[in-house]
Formats: structure tokens, C-alpha cells, sequence
């Protein structure tokens, strides 16, 4: 358990170190092409990890999330939600997921889905958001199959957004794994992750 907290302190702290400052952020994604093309489209880039925890045949399933959170502000591409204060967002989430328990394995995948968030302050925003997306997983377990996979997920949080450009969130979420029948056995997987990540706006 030690070596588990350890892991996923260090893994965080580098993250947060590597996330540039919103500023550089934003001329970055004005010099670069290929990141030009992606805040052309995005409104909201950030990285998101936590520790999900559930359990399986073969005991405690444990994988930490490391995503990369994309959202697309929906406001400017659908006019009845012109003038309305909250943003409903298109979400994507690549993901690769290390777990430590049972065994040492590794997830990836991507996340396709809708992000609800709501300013109560100037600085507090709560966001519900679900997603589902196909996904790979090499645990072995009696109830569930590996390989290819579906994972859905559905979750809320806070942002405390830092100035206008930047913002951590807190959140918890609710993922389900299973493979739509598609092979046998396929009991699902439950975890419950609590997050934390860092987003810059554009």
C-alpha cells in the first residue's frame, strides 16, 4: 500500500510540474501548429488523474487514472445554449491507466462524452460529466475477460478555477468495464476513483 500512495503522489506531482502556466499555454497553442489546430476546436485542455478502487474475483482491482481531458464548449456550435450561463461540453479523454492489484497491468483507451458545469461564483464551477469509450485492459480475472473493452463512466466534481485562464478540480467518479457480451466470461468491473487534475481554458 505504501509503494501505491508513493506511486501515485509521484505520478501527480509530475503531471502538475509538466502542465505548462496558462499564459504559455495559450501562445503555445498560437505558435504550434498542430496545437493550434486543437484550441481551434477545444476550449478547455487539462490533465486528470486519481485512484480508482473496486473489486474483482482475484481481489482488490486498483488501476490510478492518468487522462488527458479535452472539452469543446457546445455553445458555439449549437445556438439555443447562446446566453445560458452553464457550459455543456463534448469531452474527450485518452487514458492510460496502470493498475498494481491484483497484479501489475495496464489499461488504454478513450473517453467520448458530455460535461455539464455551472458557475455558482466567479470562482467555484460544480460539473456533472459521462462518458463511454472502447478500451484494452490485460488483467486476468475469472469473471471478466481481458482485451478489448468498453468502459462507462459517470461522475461530478468542483472546479476552483485559479484566475480566468486556469482551474483545479476535485471530483469523484463511477466507471463500469465490460465487453458487451462480445466474450466470455463478462461480469464487469466497478470502480469508484476519487480525481484531481489541472485544466487551462482557451
Amino acid at each position: 500500500m505504501k509503494t501505491r500512495s508513493f506511486l501515485f503522489i509521484f505520478v501527480l506531482t509530475i503531471l502538475v510540474v509538466i502542465q505548462p502556466n496558462p499564459a504559455a499555454a495559450e501562445d503555445t497553442y498560437r505558435k504550434v501548429d498542430g496545437m493550434a489546430a486543437i484550441s481551434s476546436w477545444f476550449t478547455e485542455s487539462g490533465i486528470v488523474t486519481g485512484f480508482g478502487t473496486g473489486s474483482t474475483s482475484e481481489g482488490q482491482y486498483q488501476p490510478i487514472l492518468l487522462a488527458w481531458h479535452l472539452a469543446a464548449d457546445l455553445k458555439k456550435y449549437w445556438k439555443p445554449l447562446e446566453g445560458h450561463q452553464g457550459i455543456l461540453s463534448f469531452v474527450l479523454e485518452p487514458q492510460i491507466n496502470p493498475s498494481f492489484s491484483p497484479s501489475t497491468d495496464i489499461e488504454f483507451g478513450v473517453g467520448v462524452g458530455i460535461k455539464y458545469m455551472y458557475p455558482v461564483t466567479e470562482r467555484i464551477s460544480p460539473y456533472i460529466l459521462g462518458s463511454v469509450g472502447p478500451h484494452f485492459i490485460t488483467v486476468q480475472d475469472r469473471d471478466q475477460a481481458n482485451g478489448f473493452i468498453f468502459a462507462s463512466t459517470v461522475g461530478a466534481g468542483i472546479y476552483y478555477y485559479l484566475d480566468k485562464k486556469s482551474a483545479i478540480n476535485l471530483g469523484y467518479r463511477l466507471r463500469h468495464m465490460s465487453n458487451a457480451g462480445l466474450k466470455s466470461p463478462n461480469s464487469g468491473i466497478n470502480n469508484h476513483f476519487g480525481t484531481i487534475g489541472y485544466s487551462v481554458f482557451f
